[in-house]
């Protein structure tokens, strides 16, 4: 078949055969198998979508073998589901891109129908967040002592310019440089009150802080932190929970322009998945620059089906039903990948764990001490081919650090949490993985708060427990382990490289982990997507494991029931990882493998031995035989 049949109009063909393609400006069905067998790749743009971790497998013989979470992922991208997996309230959203769930393409046609229909943007707000850069935080009890300091300079100065017989205070500072000082704090306060004037305005009419939420005006109160904490959310922004620089300036941007740049990421993910590619630029070396294939291929995809910008992409949901997103596929034709692709690629990890410091992370009286650090951990994914190792992509990682850990004797005490050093080899990759926690776990974090029933009350964290995106091991976990040999089992560690909600543990310098290593979701996705795609596979389905323990919290008793350690995927040959020991700072050459001593608490002895069993050091992980 040739490309002009491939493109022939097929209006006739059932929606679930056909793909939306643009030619010459126009849009214009097709034969989606058709199409796809002339180099045309497929972008799947239906609401039940998900990435290939969470793909419809089936055995060798067709039996199908359904993934658990694929019904959780779904609803959670389509903003009808929570992450227990129960029903969103009327109204609600997810936001959770920055968790590794992107929304579904009906939501963001909501999302722009609503936002054309309603703004949100004047230029007087856009002219004062772009007089500031960032908005400093001040504490609500401390509210009331800056506004007293800012007004005593504000009368001390109106003062000196009088007696100083100036028109303004501009010219006052020329003569007096020594109250250049107190001008410029009048002028920041000035300015930052402006802006958040102008950040309460544009939150509330996005209706992420509600009028109803006790919010103080001109006060960056709790109502505030969340509403700014929603906001970063619903543009994936990696920040602080406070008004820093990309906050602020994404607060400045036209609504339908933030829209778009969601649309765009939304998208890109789908490009990456559909072409099965990896490549986003990271994984530059003086022997081999990066392609930027993520981008590339996304921005292909986008120029071909004429979503240039937020204009045209807003035409296109106006086109367009929710229903047609049930069946909606695109075909875009990529350009060529690189000569080393193939079904089963010689690909590897190394994680290079950086900078690294044993010592103390306190002083004698317990307060932090920050270890500077350099070189941060990374993890980097490489393809070996005609005897060269390419570098794919390279991201920042963690490895484990000084950790709170509940001993036997009921007290909390620090320890060192090592992440092993050495060669090593991924056999499975678990989708939607879970974390068993071991006793030393502080109960605090076993549980949460949620309203069931209109009532608020306690439950089981399974946010942290899994499976999901919150959960410790995030949505997707490679397990790193030790071949067996002469016969024997694998030796688990408890190390992974997994998916992690947590991505201020990941990008902060005072980041780190219980000895895993921690990606953002989105990015153990594609990499494990992409594994999955070209490697040698076997699809294990799930793995029921029936685990139950009951714990006790003050007066109430709470059972943990898992029925799963997720859904499993066997690398046939086993993926091949080194861990590189890094540098060694500091005083202390070797990890301390006991528990020390908080020294703000007061123990009733000694700290009891501790447990050096791969589930204590993986902070409960099973072994893997």
């Amino acid at each position: 078949m040739t490309e002009a049949d491939a493109l022939r109009p097929r209006d006739e063909l059932p929606a679930a055969e056909r793909a939306l393609v643009v030619v010459d400006g126009a849009e214009r069905w097709v034969d989606a198998k058709a199409i796809e067998s002339v180099g045309y790749t497929l972008i799947d743009l239906r609401d039940a979508w998900t990435p290939s971790i969470f793909a419809e497998e089936h055995t060798p013989e067709g039996v199908p073998l359904p993934n658990r979470y694929r019904r959780v992922f779904i609803g959670l991208a389509n903003d009808q589901l929570d992450s227990d997996g129960e029903p969103l309230e009327p109204g609600e959203k997810n936001y959770l891109e920055l968790y590794g769930v992107f929304p579904a393409l009906s939501v963001m046609r909501a999302r722009f129908l609503q936002d054309e229909a309603q703004p949100c943007h004047d230029q007087e707000s856009v002219t004062v967040l772009q007089a500031v850069e960032t908005v400093s935080y001040v504490a609500p009890k401390d509210v009331r002592k800056v506004e007293q300091r800012v007004a005593r300079f504000a009368k001390n100065l109106e003062i000196e310019r009088k007696r100083a017989k100036v028109a303004s205070l501009q010219e006052l500072v020329a003569l007096k440089p020594g109250l250049q000082a107190q001008l410029e704090a009048v002028e920041k306060r000035a300015a930052e009150k402006a802006a958040l004037a102008a950040v309460e305005r544009r939150l509330t009419c996005e209706q992420l802080l509600s009028r109803e939420s006790k919010h103080v005006p001109g006060v960056y109160d709790e109502p505030m932190r969340l509403a700014v904490r929603r906001f970063q959310q619903k543009h994936m922004i990696y920040e602080a929970n406070f008004l820093r620089r990309r906050t602020v300036q994404a607060l400045a941007r036209p609504l339908l322009d933030n829209d778009y740049d969601a649309l765009v990421r939304v998208l890109r993910e789908r490009v990456i998945d559909g072409a099965g590619v990896i490549e986003d630029g990271t994984g530059s070396n003086k022997t081999f620059p990066a392609r930027n294939l993520a981008d590339e291929y996304t921005q292909t995809a986008i120029a071909q089906l004429g979503l240039s910008d937020a204009s045209s992409a807003l035409a296109f949901f106006q086109r367009r039903s929710p229903a047609d997103f049930q069946t909606l596929r695109a075909a875009v034709k990529l350009p060529a990948r690189p000569e080393y692709y193939a079904p089963h690629m010689d690909l590897s990890i190394v994680v290079d764990r950086g900078d690294v410091w044993y010592d103390l992370p306190f002083d004698a009286e317990g307060n932090f001490r920050n270890r500077a650090r350099s070189r941060y951990p990374s993890l980097t994914l490489f393809v070996t081919h005609n005897e060269q190792r390419i570098p794919l992509a390279r991201w920042r990682t963690t490895i484990g650090g000084w950790r709170a850990e509940q001993a036997t004797d009921g007290y909390e005490y620090f320890r060192y949490k090592a992440s092993d050093v050495g060669p090593r080899v991924i056999r499975q990759v678990i989708s939607g993985p879970v974390w068993i926690a071991p006793t030393s776990t502080p109960i605090r974090s076993l549980v949460k708060a949620k309203t069931v029933n209109n009532s608020w009350t306690k439950i089981v964290n399974y946010d942290e427990l899994g499976p999901g995106y919150l959960s410790a091991y995030g949505l997707v976990a490679g397990y790193f382990v030790t071949p067996g040999r002469d016969g024997r089992p694998d030796w688990d560690n408890g190390v992974r490289a997994h998916g992690s909600s947590d991505y201020l543990s990941i990008y902060s310098v005072n980041g780190y982990s219980h000895g895993c290593h921690r990606l953002p979701n989105h990015i153990a996705i594609r990499l494990y997507s992409f594994i999955l795609k070209h490697r040698n596979k076997q699809v294990l389905g799930d793995q029921p494991m029936g685990f139950t323990r009951q714990f006790l919290q003050n007066d109430t008793v709470f059972e943990i029931k898992i029925p799963s350690r997720g859904y499993a995927y066997a690398l046939d040959p086993p993926l091949p990882v080194s861990v590189l020991e890094g540098t060694i700072k500091g005083a202390q050459k070797q990890p301390i493998t006991g528990y020390v001593p908080n020294p703000k608490i007061v123990y009733p002895g000694p700290p009891p031995a501790a447990s050096n069993s791969p589930e204590a050091k993986a902070g409960g992980a099973e072994v893997v035989n």
